[in-house]
């Protein structure tokens, strides 16, 4: 699987948020200090809202803010919101790679995939962003 770049656009957004959870940021605020363009943030804000990763509140003290606990929120849930993830492109070839059409890596490349396959549904946000800080919130 590879990721798209908003994918990661979207992933460096909720880490960023994920490191200062208690805050709202508004868009400008994001697109500024993680340098992605405005209206391109703006649209990833939009599908994880509708996703209901993130929500949003209005007027003079809103913004954007995470709207689950992050330990509930795996990558994969991230992943899926821009990426096809039965989409098993070549690694080699932009071809799409499966069992009726194999490529010269493909059997070596399956084990790795299902590596990366697995870190996406077992890795929470809060596990990515190792902030032992937020860990300590149960008390």
């Amino acid at each position: 699987m590879q990721l798209s770049t908003t994918t990661k656009y979207a992933i460096r957004i909720l880490g960023m948020m994920a490191k200062n959870s208690a805050d709202k940021f508004t868009a400008k605020q994001l697109s500024a200090d993680l340098d992605i363009p405005y209206k391109y943030l703006t649209k990833i804000v939009t599908k994880l809202t509708k996703s209901d990763i993130l929500s949003t509140t209005r007027g003079k003290y809103g913004g954007v803010y995470i709207s689950k606990d992050i330990k509930d929120i795996k990558i994969i849930d991230i992943v899926i919101v821009f990426d096809d993830i039965n989409d098993k492109r070549c690694v080699i070839a932009d071809i799409k790679c499966d069992f009726e059409k194999k490529c010269i890596v493909h059997e070596k490349w399956e084990k790795p995939r299902c590596a990366i396959d697995n870190f996406f549904t077992k890795t929470t946000l809060l596990e990515l962003i190792d902030d032992p800080k937020l860990i300590e919130t149960d008390s």
